[in-house]
């Protein structure tokens, strides 16, 4: 026999069996049987709680590069004066963001990194001396007294850009006023343990209030640095 009529033959065998088989195999399963690698794949991701934090705004929640207040202006006086200011407003308010990282609450407080003063180029004064109400010369020589008190009570707490958060359990502090070594931070804001867990929060209107003593020497750039903190409880 010609050998490429017998490797004809061979080839017409192999598919006659290669077609019983399958034949075979559909009469048995039903179904066609095919062999694949895995049509499926895991995909992993993870997110993470964020940072509890507090921060000075504009309206859009974006950070203010230089906060301040301005106190309202007063006269030289031969006697104890009181200034006022409000802390928090549309352009300049209080921000606290909690992306799940307090679950049991957390406070907000207003102080200073040290035994600060106003300070002029003129002669400074305390905020935190409560000898006669604030009104009293202060024991330093270079200094007079004066106190300053922080009336966040009479602030608005309103949510912010969350859109499912409520203020269940956020409050406003009380009123306080700062006296050296023993009201050296005062709370403004805080969130009990039932407070959400995910959300941010505004709070404006916090009123301040400082004590000028008598004869206070007369200048324009009175200022000091004043501090918030957060803290989870």
């Amino acid at each position: 026999m010609p050998k490429v009529l017998f490797e004809n033959i061979l080839r017409g065998k192999t598919k006659v069996l290669n077609l019983i088989f399958l034949v075979l195999l559909i009469s048995v399963t039903g179904s066609i049987a095919y062999v694949f690698a895995a049509d499926t794949s895991t995909f992993n991701q993870t997110i993470n709680a964020g940072t509890l934090s507090v921060d000075i705004v504009d309206d859009t929640y974006v950070s203010v590069s230089e906060p301040s207040i301005d106190m309202s202006t007063l006269s030289f006086g031969f006697t104890c004066q009181n200034s006022t200011g409000t802390f928090g407003t549309s352009t300049q308010q209080i921000y606290v963001k909690n992306p799940d990282a307090a679950d049991s609450g957390w406070t907000v407080s207003i102080g200073t990194t040290n035994t600060s003063l106003w300070e002029s180029a003129g002669t400074d004064f305390d905020f935190n001396d409560p000898t006669g109400s604030g009104c009293t010369d202060g024991a330093d020589a270079d200094s007079f007294g004066g106190q300053m008190t922080v009336d966040a009570s009479v602030g608005s707490v309103a949510v912010g850009s969350c859109s499912s958060c409520t203020t269940t359990g956020v409050s406003a502090g009380s009123s306080n006023a700062f006296s050296e070594g023993i009201v050296d931070d005062i709370t403004i804001l805080s969130g009990a343990a039932g407070s959400d867990d995910i959300g941010d929060w505004t709070l404006r209107g916090v009123s301040i209030s400082q004590t000028v003593p008598a004869e206070q020497p007369a200048a324009s750039d009175y200022s000091i640095n004043m501090v918030l903190s957060i803290l989870a409880n």
